[in-house]
């Protein structure tokens, strides 16, 4: 019979392999797996294990100073109960001071010693994120109520201590690769084969991202220069602080859209047309401070998330309003760039745009895609219109979207794809500079003047920070967007690369990047998606590759900016609307709606309102919808009646498997959520429904409802009000003569049950291992009733009733009439906090 160990509620005691624990013994699998104290006996023969909890046994070890090697030492402290901890302690590749460690078989199963273990591998320095989830990790292990004897004072001291004996383990340059991965990198890159694919990746990714750049900064109504500068300072931070190979940082598309759609309503300043010769020079000024202070403020945010491992607020960020956000955004940054394609510069006449104005809410913040598209189609009608800039910016277009084609398509021409932006520049430079395009009567507009020169310092910046309320909203809403923009690439190039990231060590290095960026004239970064796929097609092998794309940005600011004065707007257009179309997921949308449609409804939502809303509001009507729906699934769970499959002692839901037996007098359900505040009453509602329909199918039949049987295996936890819940819930059904049972609850479950006084009221025999061990055991007591004459009245009925239940039970190969090696009731098996139920049950 398969044996579970209870776990007291008292302290637990460390024991010796042949030792007791509360008067039980253990059973043989225990006797063959030694403890952590086993496996160090050097550390452990001073110390009386059946007289000091685990605590106090870890503190005494703490305190001994044996000096014994590396792996004894961490071999007493590592206890792993489970086979995710057992992996870690062997030690993570990419970690230094991975420990070593003995296999899963050899770690106790017993629960009266250290189930959680008192000492995890430390994959970080203590933080103040996980002192309380491990404070209270000890003290479910210390037990409940008044048995807890550490205090917060004790677990921080120890705490401490273990921290101070990592940093004895790590030496010096473990702790420098764990701060710095580049570090650890560069002890062991391989100059002839690493440097190689490193330099064509990072040229490539330098050639692609110095038009991108420019072109972005524009976007973000900032001089282009400030997107070279975003390619070379934040580059070289990430190089050395991130630990993705392959992720491409600096300017992006969508950071640029929010920048340039809120600052200008930020400084209450005018919008300059050229930012790079601009009419207002303070009005500029006034506009690149306030991106500056963005940046910092984003890269504060992105450390601090870092810090305190809070990046699982992206979670609330679906695919699906991810999808639906970058759809629409694609819509309005190809809209905000069509406009040079036209050659439209002045706005035109309101009655002009008029025509396609839609009803909708004004928000002064946005320009919404019907007003886009209003002033697009007002400047065709009107003298805006040229057609030398129209031909021109279609001609780079097709370009850059055949170079991308047939470099996605070959790998051999897979450097094209790198070189389209690069190649249009080049072209559309040169055929300004020969025919004069950029006077008259062309007057093609082109970028301006670029200052020559490695980026000054702007920390004097930083202080004061005006309008901060307004610039912390906007810049949690690009940390947003940049962390799960950032984290989904790296972690989806690390899995095509088959190597591992650290997402908290990500965030610290983006964070760190755009602060120190923020400092030389650079606005927000993060990874992109464009230039990070291009670096894996490449071949980059490490973070050097951003090296060397920083180099050669360097190179360009200090000597090549005079080349790029004369390079047309309708050319930076094109390079941003290429680079979003594939932004426009339509796939996905066609996806979406195949496989399902909520996730649909928030792709269309996210989509529509980021489009004719704007980029903030639409997000957060998206990521609301989203919670809502969360909420909802939650609040309103699935619940299911059980039956047996046929030759089985297994129970499905009896909608999906029509076959399933159900057997007369019991009622067999699961619920399939954890059981709090917001689902209790719809639970108690579905339970009461599948009820009174079980109880109406049996009436006629002369059929009590005897035994509700809840299998509790996908319940979690339980807060107050569902204890509250099911007290009430017991009591009323053993008024009516009703008993609940329930199957394979939890710990966490059984400790609140427990605490509340619910098992001597439920009946500490009433609850089982698993749903089939209840309804055996039900079943039996159903044949005694009949049997009794207790119910039902009708003899015919009985006989009925007692083929039921004993076909039923026949025909998956039962034996009836007793206990069986198939059943374990809580009195058969120790099993969680019903110490007093195991004995009465064993003795009779």
């Amino acid at each position: 019979m398969r044996r579970l160990h209870r776990t007291s509620p008292g302290p637990s005691r460390l024991e010796s392999g042949s030792g007791s624990s509360h008067g039980e013994s253990r059973s043989s699998t225990d006797n063959s797996a030694p403890t952590a104290l086993d496996r160090a006996p050097s550390l452990s023969k001073n110390l009386d294990r059946t007289s000091m909890t685990p605590l106090e046994a870890l503190q005494e070890m703490d305190n001994q100073h044996l000096g014994e090697s590396r792996k004894d030492l961490l071999a007493t402290e590592v206890l792993v109960a489970d086979p995710e901890m057992a992996a870690a302690e062997k030690g993570t590749p990419g970690y230094p001071g991975g420990s070593p460690s003995t296999s899963a078989g050899d770690v106790s199963d017993d629960e009266d010693s250290l189930t959680y273990g008192h000492r995890q591998l430390l994959d970080e320095p203590l933080m103040v994120g996980n002192v309380t989830q491990r404070f209270k990790v000890l003290r479910e292990q210390e037990g409940a109520g008044d048995n807890i004897t550490i205090d917060v004072r004790e677990f921080v001291l120890k705490q401490n201590r273990r921290l101070r004996r990592v940093g004895r383990v790590w030496k010096w340059y473990d702790w420098l690769n764990y701060f710095i991965p580049l570090a650890g990198v560069l002890r062991h890159y391989q100059w002839r084969t690493d440097l190689v694919a490193d330099l064509a990746s990072g040229l490539s990714v330098g050639a692609m991202v110095i038009p991108q750049g420019m072109s972005y900064a524009k976007l973000a109504g900032l001089p282009n220069v400030w997107g070279l500068y975003g390619a070379f300072v934040p580059v070289l931070v990430y190089a050395g602080l991130g630990s993705s190979r392959q992720l491409a940082v600096g300017p992006v598309a969508v950071t640029s859209l929010l920048l340039g759609s809120n600052i200008k309503d930020i400084i209450d300043a005018p919008v300059q047309d050229n930012p790079n010769e601009p009419h207002n020079q303070y009005a500029q000024d006034q506009y690149n401070t306030a991106c500056t202070q963005v940046a910092l403020i984003a890269g504060v945010i992105y450390t601090a998330v870092g810090i305190l491992n809070l990046g699982w607020v992206t979670q609330f960020l679906s695919h699906s309003v991810i999808g639906g956000f970058m759809t629409g955004a694609s819509l309005i940054i190809g809209l905000s760039q069509a406009k040079f394609l036209f050659g439209y510069n002045s706005r035109p006449d309101p009655a002009s745009t008029a025509v396609l104005k839609l009803p909708s809410i004004s928000f002064p913040r946005h320009d919404p895609i019907h007003k886009q598209l209003g002033d697009l189609f007002g400047s065709t009608w009107l003298p805006y219109f040229k057609w030398r800039e129209f031909v021109m910016g279609i001609s780079w277009i097709i370009i850059l979207q055949t170079m991308k084609f047939l470099g996605q398509r070959y790998k051999r021409l897979k450097l094209l794809r790198a070189l389209g932006p690069l190649t249009v520049t080049i072209i559309s430079i040169a055929i300004m500079n020969i025919w004069g395009l950029m006077k008259a009567p062309a007057s093609i507009r082109v970028v301006g003047k670029i200052p020559k020169g490695l980026p000054g310092s702007t920390v004097g910046m930083f202080s004061p920070i005006h309008d901060f309320p307004s610039k912390i909203g906007l810049a949690i809403v690009v940390c947003l967007i940049d962390i799960l923009e950032s984290i989904s690439i790296a972690r989806a190039l690390a899995l095509r690369g088959k190597y591992d990231i650290r997402p908290t060590q990500e965030l610290r290095g983006l964070g760190v990047a755009n602060i120190v960026g923020a400092m030389f004239n650079c606005y927000t970064t993060t990874g992109s998606f464009s230039r990070s796929a291009v670096s894996a097609d490449t071949g980059s092998r490490t973070q050097v590759f951003g090296i060397v794309s920083a180099i050669l940005v360097m190179i360009v600011l200090l000597v090549l900016t005079p080349v790029f004065k004369y390079m047309p707007q309708n050319a930076q257009g094109a390079i941003v609307i290429s680079a979003v179309v594939n932004l426009f997921n339509y796939t996905e949308w066609w996806f979406l709606w195949k496989v399902n449609k909520l996730d649909w409804l928030v792709f269309n939502t996210a989509m529509f309102c980021v489009a004719f809303l704007g980029v903030e509001i639409g997000l957060a009507i998206a990521i609301g919808l989203s919670i809502a729906i969360v909420l909802y699934k939650t609040a309103f769970p699935h619940t299911a009646v059980l039956g047996r499959l046929p030759q089985t002692t297994v129970y499905r839901n009896v909608k999906q498997y029509p076959e399933a037996k159900q057997i007369d007098g019991l009622l067999v359900m699961r619920i399939d959520s954890p059981i709090y505040f917001a689902n209790v009453i719809p639970v108690r509602e579905a339970i009461a429904k599948y009820q009174r329909r079980t109880i109406a199918a049996l009436v006629p039949r002369g059929i009590a409802l005897r035994y509700i049987i809840i299998d509790m295996s996908p319940v979690t936890d339980i807060d107050a009000s569902a204890v509250h819940w099911l007290k009430d819930w017991i009591v009323d059904l053993k008024e009516r003569s009703m008993q609940p049972v329930l199957a394979n609850p939890s710990k966490q479950v059984m400790r609140l049950l427990n605490n509340a006084n619910l098992t001597p009221l439920l009946g500490e025999e009433f609850i089982f291992v698993r749903a089939h061990d209840a309804v055996q055991h039900c079943t039996e007591r159903l044949i005694e009733e009949q049997k009794a004459g207790v119910l039902p009245p009708d003899p015919e009925d009985a006989k009925l009733a007692e083929v039921d239940v004993r076909g039923t039970l026949e025909d998956a190969g039962v034996k009836v009439g007793g206990l069986t090696g198939g059943v374990a009731p809580i009195g058969d098996v120790d099993l969680y906090l019903s110490p007093n139920g195991n004995a009465r049950k064993r003795k009779e």
